[in-house]
């Protein structure tokens, strides 16, 4: 009885499935640890085109940024690790990565600065490190710096368990249906660079007209109906200046919305030109 009690235990223990935390992780994803000056779906693309650079150099990557963003919750966000690789390596493993690829990235004027990080998720090791410099208004630059970084990861993991490289890339899921919600995180797709640059002409027209009339109604403000009279009564002088105020702020807001809406143009990814016969 003995021997034979000792046998059906070790099958039995052999046939236990692993508990979920040991499954093997494998394949990356990439997050956007830091994104000063940009705003979230300049960030998002910036994930977004490195994801299909790594594919096209066959780096297995094995989740694509909307889904991880998805997966993790509003409570566990990339930009909640504050660029500590520590945190970034325990979401990797929660989301069962062999590794995690960060972007921290920021915009000075028309200068897009960027240091891309792997870290392999098991012992937090940093397998590839490289600074770059590219320009926000040229997307050309910005693809050919994720390509070069690709092909430099791809030589880092190479031997790396669960980095191995794929024979055939997996497309990364940008589709709006692809997420829940309507977060502009979540639902990043083929946003035409020909809107975007029409909203932001369309912005820009409105800035430049709740100027005017704000500029108008403080010019109206000098009228004096005598020499050091003021045209208006106090409660007028009171209303005038708040309708100007609010004019002037809103020129401003549309302003902003402008200057991003433009510059997002140049950094979204362009159709490509149709073939020709």
């Amino acid at each position: 009885m003995g021997p034979m009690f000792s046998l059906v235990l070790a099958l039995l223990v052999a046939q236990t499935p692993a508990p979920a935390g040991e499954t093997e992780a494998w394949g990356l994803v990439v997050m956007v640890s830091r994104n000063e000056g940009l705003t979230p779906i300049e960030a998002f693309t910036l994930a977004a085109r490195l994801s299909k650079a790594l594919q096209e150099a066959r780096v297995p990557v094995t989740m694509d940024p909307a889904e991880a963003i998805t997966q993790l919750g509003p409570q566990r966000s990339p930009e909640g690790c504050q660029g500590k690789p520590e945190c970034f390596t325990q979401l990797g493993r929660d989301l069962g990565m062999a590794a995690v690829v960060t972007i921290d990235a920021s915009k000075v004027f028309d200068d897009l600065p960027m240091r891309i990080t792997l870290l392999e998720t098991r012992e937090s090791r940093v397998l590839f490190k490289r600074s770059y410099t590219v320009s926000a208004l040229r997307p050309t630059e910005l693809d050919a710096a994720f390509q070069s970084a690709s092909q430099e990861i791809k030589t880092a993991v190479a031997g790396f368990p669960g980095l191995e490289p794929t024979d055939v890339p997996r497309a990364v899921n940008l589709s709006p249906s692809s997420v829940s919600g309507g977060n502009a995180l979540t639902r990043f797709g083929p946003m035409p660079v020909v809107a975007t640059r029409v909203g932001a002409g369309v912005a820009g027209v409105a800035a430049m007209a709740f100027l005017v009339h704000g500029l108008v109604q403080v010019s109206q403000l000098q009228k004096e109906r005598a020499p050091g009279v003021s045209a208006w009564t106090y409660k007028e002088a009171k209303e005038l200046r708040s309708s100007a105020n609010s004019r002037l702020t809103l020129s401003g807001i549309f302003a902003g919305v402008s200057g991003a809406l433009l510059v997002t143009s140049f950094v979204l990814p362009t159709e490509p030109a149709p073939a020709k016969p």
